[in-house]
Formats: structure tokens, sequence, C-alpha cells
């Protein structure tokens, strides 16, 4: 009798078993803390950019604050603008300023990034700027930061991260801000 137990429990695990082998594995997730992310962040700065051809802008010294809430990302920078070609011929001066943005994040496969989605620029200010060109900067200043930050990518995957992930059948999925830092799914490759 006892036999015949230990051979019905040993049949029903191997059934089990089977059952698993049979059944798709179920997305995965991980947390990046929120050091982690201001620390992927700050490599992609400082950031050069042009402005309507006229002005030389450097963004620099991102500070991150996370929105769970409404699964964002709200970022600080603080901005150096210079005029350039003809306008830096008559103004030799640059200018300090910053600007305030929220935005999401998604996986781009074609290059294996993590790029900005959603761009929403809150604030953007110049200090000390002569009124010829103050109001032009503030009117014009968000909508370009917000298309020249549309799609930036904030990191890169390595082609070895990317291998080991789809070694256990997984790719990058869905970023979730959480609170204390950014929730990574990872869903199971199609075989």
């Amino acid at each position: 009798m006892r036999r015949l137990t230990l051979h019905s429990l040993l049949a029903g695990l191997c059934l089990l078993l089977s059952a698993c082998a049979l059944q798709p594995p179920g997305p995965r997730s991980f947390t990046v803390s929120e050091q982690q992310l201001a620390q992927a962040i700050a490599t992609q700065f400082p950031f050069d950019s042009t402005m309507l051809e006229v002005l030389d802008v450097v963004v620099s010294t991102p500070r991150i604050t996370l929105d769970p809430t409404g699964n964002r990302i709200n970022t600080s920078l603080d901005l150096t603008v210079a005029p350039n070609s003809l306008l830096g011929l008559l103004i030799d001066k640059t200018y300090k300023g910053g600007v305030d943005m929220s935005y999401g994040l998604r996986f781009e496969p074609s290059d294996n990034s993590v790029r900005m989605t959603d761009v929403r620029v809150s604030r953007f200010s110049v200090e000390g700027t002569p009124a010829a060109m103050k109001r032009p900067i503030e009117k014009l200043g968000p909508s370009l930061a917000q298309r020249v930050l549309k799609d930036f990518a904030v990191y890169r995957l390595r082609p070895e991260d990317l291998q080991a992930a789809e070694g256990w059948g997984y790719k990058p999925g869905v970023f979730s801000v959480v609170p204390g830092g950014l929730s990574i799914t990872l869903d199971p490759v199609a075989r």
C-alpha cells in the first residue's frame, strides 16, 4: 500500500511538472531604484542643441522626481544659452536658465534604447536676457524643447543584456513609475 501511494505521488508530480512545462512563462518585472534611474539619465547630459539657428543651448544637470500616480518622471535641467552666428557678434554674453518637464519611458527595439515619450515642458526660463531675446525664448522655448526631447534616448541597453534576457525567453516590455523607482516588465518571447 505504501509503495502504491509513493508511485501515485511521483506520477502526480510528473503530471504537474509536465503541465508546467507546457504553460508559457508569464511576464516578470524588476525595479530600478530612483537613484539608479537618475544615474542612467545623467549619463546622457550635457546635451547641446541649436535654437532657431541663432542660439546655442547646453542642457545639463538633470534632477529627477517620480510621479507614480501619473506614471511620469519629472526632471529639472539647467540651461546655458549663448547667441551664435550674427546674433553672437552683436551680443557677447551667456545666459543661465532652466527647464522643468515630465515624460514617460518606452523601449525602442530598433536600437535597444529607452526613450522619452509624451514630453511636457512646464517651465522654460532664461534669466537676464535682453527684451529682444526674452519674449521669443519664452514663447518658443517650451515647444522647441518638447520637439528636441521627443523620443530622446535616455539609456541604451547593451547587446549582452538583451541576449541574456532573450536566452531566458524574455524581452523588455512596459515601463511603470512606482514609488521609489521604475518597474520594468519583461514579456515572454513568443516561440
